[in-house]
C-alpha cells in the first residue's frame, strides 16, 4: 500500500473540463458588467483618457526647461501604460471602468493576461495612427 499523493496534474484537473480554445490573437472584449451590459464604455474611456492626460499635463507644467513637453508626453504614455496594463491586470478594472462597474473579459468569462493587455494597449496606440492615415 502506497501513501503517495496523486500526481499534481491529476489533482489539479480532476473534474474540470476545458471549453473550446480561444484563438491566440483574440482581442479581449470591451468592458462588461456582470449582467453583460456595456453601458458606460465611452464615458469610462473618456475618464481614463482625462486621467492620463492630466498626469502628462502636470508633468509638463512641473518640468523645467525646454524638455518639459518631452517629460509631459513620457508621463502621459507611462501613466496610460501602467494604468491600462499593470493596474487593470491586478484590479480587473481601471478607474473609469470602475465608475460604471465594467470589467474587461473574454467571451468565455476569463480575464486577459498582462501580456494580452499590453498587446491591446499597443494596438490601441497603433489604431490612432490608422485613424490619422485614413483621414487623408
Amino acid at each position: 500500500m502506497s501513501n503517495a499523493a496523486p500526481p499534481r496534474h491529476a489533482a489539479r484537473n480532476s473534474g474540470y473540463e476545458r471549453g473550446p480554445a480561444r484563438p491566440k490573437d483574440e482581442f479581449p472584449l470591451t468592458g462588461r458588467t456582470s449582467s453583460g451590459d456595456e453601458t458606460g464604455v465611452i464615458p469610462a474611456f473618456l475618464i481614463d483618457m482625462a486621467l492620463h492626460a492630466a498626469i502628462g499635463v502636470t508633468a509638463w507644467y512641473l518640468a523645467p526647461g525646454t524638455t518639459a513637453v518631452l517629460y509631459g508626453i513620457l508621463a502621459w504614455l507611462s501613466a496610460s501604460f501602467l494604468h491600462r496594463t499593470v493596474i487593470q491586470h491586478l484590479t480587473r478594472t481601471t478607474i473609469g471602468k470602475c465608475r460604471y462597474g465594467l470589467r474587461l473579459r473574454h467571451a468565455d468569462g476569463t480575464y486577459p493576461s498582462t501580456w494580452q493587455l499590453t498587446a491591446q494597449w499597443f494596438r490601441g496606440g497603433w489604431s490612432c495612427f490608422d485613424l490619422f492615415d485614413s483621414a487623408r
